[in-house]
């Protein structure tokens, strides 16, 4: 019984360094791949990272223009009307100083021919007045 456990223990210590050797064999291996493709993937994943920032920053890019183009159309449209009410208010004053005007003009022309009858008047009276003395 000696000998089995004795035997037992030697192989199981065997088992234990090819296990340790493997581990240190293992870790070597991943190590010098590590290595090896560390720098290609580090490069790869910049790259990658490199080119979704200028998607993101094309997608943003874009959809800025696209805002911008819409601002710029609604205020487009918003100052061609303001442009079409303003001329109307400008030709509805404009007809209305208009008609004043020519009323103004005929009231003036009544003004001036009522001071030429009150003028006549008054010379009229003045003369006949001189005659009388």
């Amino acid at each position: 019984m000696d000998t089995t456990l004795r035997d037992h223990q030697a192989n199981h210590t065997n088992h234990g360094g090819i296990f340790l050797m493997g581990l240190v064999a293992g870790s070597a291996i991943g190590a010098g791949l590590a290595i090896v493709f560390a720098p290609r993937l580090a490069a790869e994943l910049r790259q990658r990272a490199a080119d979704s920032a200028t998607d993101l920053l094309n997608a943003a890019s874009d959809r800025l223009q696209d805002v911008a183009n819409r601002v710029a159309g609604a205020v487009d449209g918003v100052a061609d009307d303001v442009t079409k009410k303003g001329q109307a208010v400008r030709d509805n004053v404009a007809d209305v100083v208009g008609r004043r005007a020519h009323e103004v003009s005929r009231g003036a022309l009544e003004v001036a021919r009522t001071a030429r009858e009150v003028e006549q008047f008054a010379m009229a009276s003045k003369t006949d007045h001189n005659t009388r003395s």
